[in-house]
């Protein structure tokens, strides 16, 4: 059973909302999509989400042998979209093309891949420069069906460690509560869709906000360096309003 997040609760919700330099806004509060269309948001700070998780297009045809720790691939998936901390022994070493018929070629930036967030070494050289708290970078090996013959390049498996407590369901809009208890955005999330607080301006560049799922989170300047990098179109950028209500 879903359900989307707002309903009679946020009628009666109103906020004055303080900007990061100190002055106060006073906004008028409507419902869109289930959320809130007017906001305050600060004024001298960026906070993006990533819809990676959420594009298709980023999904590519590869398959693992059985883990050691005995978790199947999308357990192991789950977790790491959850910001659970885990070692390298959580993630495949290797993985295989899947069709016979297809030789794949270099892969993009950041893919999808037998469960795992699979990005180029070019991407984890960036990471790397930042704060990315408990989150690792594992080496990967990419081969062709014969699993013998490899893909070109280099890679490492992404396990994103760390949650920050910062989204705002009640303030963001279109968002659906499934069944779990977990939340999810719309896939194609317009910017400002997503609200959080300013708990996500503090701490690691790169996170996950549980109970939210299919969406991770990261500093402006972290986004900046990937932009720069070229790297926009495979992490889906998306801006966040940042909200403070008193």
């Amino acid at each position: 059973m879903q359900s989307t997040v707002g309903g009679a609760a946020l009628e009666h919700f109103t906020a004055r909302c303080r900007t990061s330099s100190g002055g106060l806004l006073l906004t008028s509060l409507k419902h869109s999509g289930g959320g809130i269309a007017g906001m305050a948001q600060s004024k001298n700070a960026r906070v993006w989400a990533s819809r990676a998780f959420m594009d298709s297009t980023r999904i590519k045809g590869f398959t693992a042998d059985p883990l050691p720790t005995g978790m199947s691939l999308g357990q192991m998936a789950k977790l790491n979209e959850t910001g659970e901390r885990m070692s390298a022994e959580h993630f495949p070493r290797e993985i295989f093309a899947k069709y016979p018929d297809k030789k794949e070629k270099k892969q993009a930036d950041l893919v999808l891949a037998a469960g795992a967030v699979v990005v180029s070494a070019a991407c984890a050289d960036i990471l790397r420069q930042f704060d990315l708290g408990h989150s690792s970078l594992y080496p990967i090996k990419l081969l062709q069906h014969d699993r013998k013959t490899p893909v070109e390049g280099e890679y490492f498996c992404l396990n994103i460690g760390e949650r920050k407590d910062a989204f705002l369901p009640e303030l963001s809009r279109g968002v659906t509560t499934l069944g779990s208890g977990k939340l999810l955005v719309r896939s194609y999330l317009p910017d400002d869709d997503v609200a959080v607080s300013q708990a996500a301006l503090k701490g690691p560049d790169l996170w996950v906000s549980p109970p939210l799922i299919r969406l991770f989170f990261l500093s402006n300047r972290l986004t900046q360096a990937l932009r720069a990098a070229k790297m926009s179109r495979v992490f889906g950028f998306r801006a966040c309003r940042i909200v403070e209500a008193d």
